[in-house]
């Protein structure tokens, strides 16, 4: 005699077939974590690439970003040229008000350019400005719209000059002017901390001796 294993009654579903097999064996999905997110570009944290650059920045992923506080810096040696032209501005609308010609107005729309400019693109000139101080040269990259690329090798350096003005001392910023053999020509690396300014001094003047009696 023969029994059912299981009862099936008119308010019983039918059991659900069993999943597809694959070369005998059943599919198996298994949960495969997400791959971490790699950064991109060769920053690192001994060489940190510039930030809030737009891509394809000429130079901007190799090179150390001068201090941020070059920014603020920038801002208060700006002042004076600030008030001016908001005198000017001032004026122009003041003169407009009181002739009724409305070209008076239009001499404003120069300084009110100059103002907004300076105001809005100086963050992104002063994280634009970066350097690599490498085994046989200096590279200074500077600007955003117009992109310069310099490389001054450690043997044409003739000599090294540290600046600072009452701004720059206020924020302990310090700038490096490099002269080179050719030409008597010079580069300029402002937004540098002292220290670093200093370093890059003895390094500069420490190679070019080196170069010099390697000769």
């Amino acid at each position: 005699m023969t029994f059912p294993s299981e009862e099936s009654g008119p308010g019983t579903a039918p059991a659900s077939p069993a999943p597809a097999a694959h070369g005998g064996r059943a599919a198996v999905s298994p949960d495969v974590p997400a791959e971490p997110a790699i950064p991109a570009g060769p920053a690192s944290a001994d060489r940190p690439a510039i930030p809030d650059e737009p891509d394809g920045l000429l130079g901007a992923g190799a090179l150390r970003p001068v201090s941020e506080k070059l920014i603020r810096a920038r801002y208060v040696a700006g002042i004076v040229g600030y008030v001016i032209w908001l005198l000017m501005i001032a004026a122009a609308i003041v003169g407009t008000v009181l002739t009724g010609w409305w070209w008076i107005a239009a001499l404003g729309v120069a300084p009110l350019i100059l103002l907004l400019q300076s105001l809005i693109l100086t963050p992104r000139r002063v994280r634009a400005i970066g350097y690599l101080d490498a085994e046989e040269d200096l590279t200074i990259a500077a600007g955003v719209m117009f992109r310069s690329v310099q490389t001054i090798p450690y043997g044409r350096v003739q000599s090294v000059k540290i600046d600072e003005g009452p701004v720059d001392r206020r924020y302990g910023l310090a700038k490096l002017t490099v002269t080179t053999a050719a030409g008597a020509s010079s580069v300029t690396l402002p937004g540098l901390p002292k220290e670093e300014a200093e370093r890059l001094r003895e390094l500069l003047t420490d190679r070019g001796i080196e170069n010099m009696a390697a000769l």
